[in-house]
């Protein structure tokens, strides 16, 4: 039996529409991708079945922080050299992850027919996973903005620094912009406590309402803790390594409140990739209000 024959039988159709949850920054260095993997790992344990798909072609890391070596990526696929279920692996924690790659071309420099088959590959998976968590490149650029659209929600990562915060108000108002994006949630990881998450969060709420004329919500924050670096240096992720830590709690009450009030779209993700289109992935201005 092969690859892709053994993760059908050990996922398994869901028969239900898959929930896609875009985890997007408007700047690097704030915790994104381990945010993204550790929220999937919280959302396994409450039962369920969870695809990561590291879309960050060039540059990804989401196998690094898992500790895992993938022989089969991302970029294989967009090669035709492999299906994207060989290129779907088992992970800790019971999530399964699409690696992306490193030293491979960016989404951009794709033709036509590659960014066709890079939609019908996300809607290959939609039928294996009852949540679909894309983590996108750093910054603002119009992949990661087209990413971010057609999912069914968009969680926008930033902490308290002024740069991270001028730079996730960006990614925000660019967003706003296209046609059909879905809810808009904030997570400001990195804080040293509950009010300074407050703080910080309602600043980004407060600008997008006043000049956006639009409500972001905030799904919570992230306590800064010695031991995520740790975990990170280990390679291993926060919530497995060290479960009691403040941060994983965080990270549990997250997933929660993600199960708790959410909801999916009429089309899948790949359908309103393929109405969308993937552009060129040049850098989109966003600006303050």
């Amino acid at each position: 039996m092969d690859q892709a024959d053994r993760l059908r039988n050990m996922m398994g159709s869901t028969g239900r529409r898959t929930r896609v949850i875009a985890v997007a920054s408007g700047k690097g260095g704030v915790g994104k991708t381990n945010i993204a993997l550790n929220l999937a790992i919280c959302l396994v344990r409450l039962g369920q079945k969870v695809i990561v798909v590291d879309v960050d072609i060039g540059l990804a890391n989401a196998d690094i922080l898992l500790g895992s070596q993938p022989k089969i990526h991302l970029g294989h696929v967009l090669a035709g050299e492999a299906s994207v279920l060989d290129a779907l692996a088992p992970a800790p924690g019971g999530v399964f992850l699409l690696p992306g790659s490193t030293g491979m071309p960016l989404v951009s420099d794709l033709d036509d027919e590659e960014r066709h088959f890079l939609v019908s590959s996300f809607q290959e998976l939609e039928e294996y996973a009852d949540i679909l968590i894309v983590d996108t490149g750093a910054g603002i650029t119009r992949n990661v903005i087209h990413f971010a659209t057609a999912a069914d929600e968009v969680l926008v990562i930033t902490t308290p620094e002024p740069t991270a915060v001028t730079d996730g108000y960006a990614l925000i108002k660019t967003i706003s912009r296209e046609k059909g994006f879905g809810r808009i949630r904030l997570v400001v990881n990195q804080v040293s406590g509950r009010l300074e998450g407050g703080r910080v969060s309602e600043r980004i709420r407060m600008v997008s309402r006043r000049f956006l004329d639009l409500e972001v919500e905030d799904l919570g924050h992230v306590l800064a803790d010695e031991r995520v670096k740790m975990a990170v240096r280990r390679k291993r992720p926060f919530v497995l390594e060290y479960p009691q830590c403040p941060a994983s709690g965080c990270l549990r009450v997250l997933a929660e409140r993600l199960l708790a009030d959410g909801g999916a779209q009429p089309k899948s993700f790949g359908q309103r990739l393929a109405a969308m289109g993937l552009s060129s992935d040049k850098s989109v201005p966003g600006g303050g209000g």
